[in-house]
């Protein structure tokens, strides 16, 4: 249980009740400052997985410019069923993570964000099996490529260090995201090329590689979902190879197209697929910022949460803007 304090003027009594009653949270109020009419004190007790957001709505009811203004909270000792039962009602909102568990959120991703000379290895090969499963029309060899791409580590990274702040960490899983996908590139490309050079490869694309060189505004929206059901299923401990699958579906055989559409001189497949591409990166990125958004993960500290919250809205705007101008390219086109 913490206990929050919060000193205002009178006029801006109403805001601030309305916040915490708005949190239905247990306060009283009354007068702060003696001679001086004009002051009040609140003070509420307040679950600890809900202050950053109390307090974040309090600061916008009080201007804490004025010296006699502040908002402070600390941890006391004791019980109240008025208190137990908000705790009861806002769990059913919030969910509540603790220190930890966040801590192990962060070192998960960090350590999953990174790829390796294995994992670069492993995305070579899962973009070789999905180039023949392409060339040969066979669904069953796509999906084997799937099983074997390590795509979904590094976008869990994005996702989590850009609600926790953490820029460069999040940097470093973008990088990881255009290291797999250039392997991915590269290795359809190369050996497009031996297979064209052997005599091996088809006149015109296959029916695989034709629904890989469409795009459109319909591809978007179902990256968001993948990608938010791949963060979920990471969060919630869901077997991640359900999600991670689907992820790497929208990403492995339209980058490995953009390679053998590159060599094979299939203009009209290359565009498709470069745009499909994009676009299933842009979305994946959303999605996974909008489940953890729905799930709550931010920072336990209030200052880190605000710094965290502008960062990941300013994050959201620039990919809404970028998908933006694709749909428009797409509904212009």
């Amino acid at each position: 249980m913490l206990q929050l304090q919060v000193y205002c003027e009178r006029k801006e009594e109403k805001g601030v009740s309305n916040v915490l009653s708005k949190w239905n949270v247990q306060f009283y109020v009354e007068g702060a400052g003696g001679s001086d009419e004009s002051l009040l004190k609140f003070t509420a007790f307040v679950p600890d997985f809900v202050i950053n957001d109390i307090v974040d709505e309090l600061v916008k009811a009080v201007d804490l410019r004025k010296s006699h203004s502040s908002i402070t909270w600390f941890p006391i000792s004791g019980r109240s069923v008025k208190y137990a039962n908000s705790v009861r009602v806002l769990k059913k909102f919030k969910r509540h993570w603790s220190l930890a568990a966040i801590e192990g959120l962060i070192e998960k991703a960090n350590s999953q964000a990174q790829v390796d000379s294995i994992q670069l290895t492993l995305g070579a090969v899962a973009s070789i099996v999905a180039l023949f499963g392409l060339v040969n029309n066979s669904i069953v060899m796509i999906i084997s490529a799937m099983l074997l791409s390590p795509i979904l580590g590094p976008l869990y990274g994005f996702s989590i260090n850009i609600v926790m702040g953490k820029g460069k960490d999040a940097l470093e899983a973008v990088l990881s995201i255009i290291k797999l996908l250039s392997v991915i590139f590269v290795s359809a490309l190369v050996v497009s090329f031996l297979l064209k050079s052997g005599g091996m490869m088809p006149g015109r694309p296959t029916g695989e590689m034709l629904l890989r060189g469409q795009s459109g505004v319909v591809y978007i929206a179902l990256a968001v979902l993948l990608g938010y059901a791949g963060v979920v299923a990471i969060v919630s401990r869901i077997p991640e190879i359900l999600a991670g699958v689907s992820i790497a579906a929208a990403l492995v055989p339209p980058t490995a197209v953009i390679g053998i559409s590159l060599v094979m001189g299939w203009g009209d497949v290359f565009e498709g697929s470069f745009v499909l591409t994009v676009e299933n990166v842009l979305g994946l990125l959303i999605g996974s910022l909008l489940g953890l958004y729905v799930l709550n993960v931010s920072p336990r500290s209030y200052y880190e949460k605000r710094a965290a919250k502008m960062y990941t809205k300013r994050t959201a705007v620039v990919l809404t803007a970028m998908v933006a101008a694709l749909i428009l390219v797409e509904l212009l086109g």
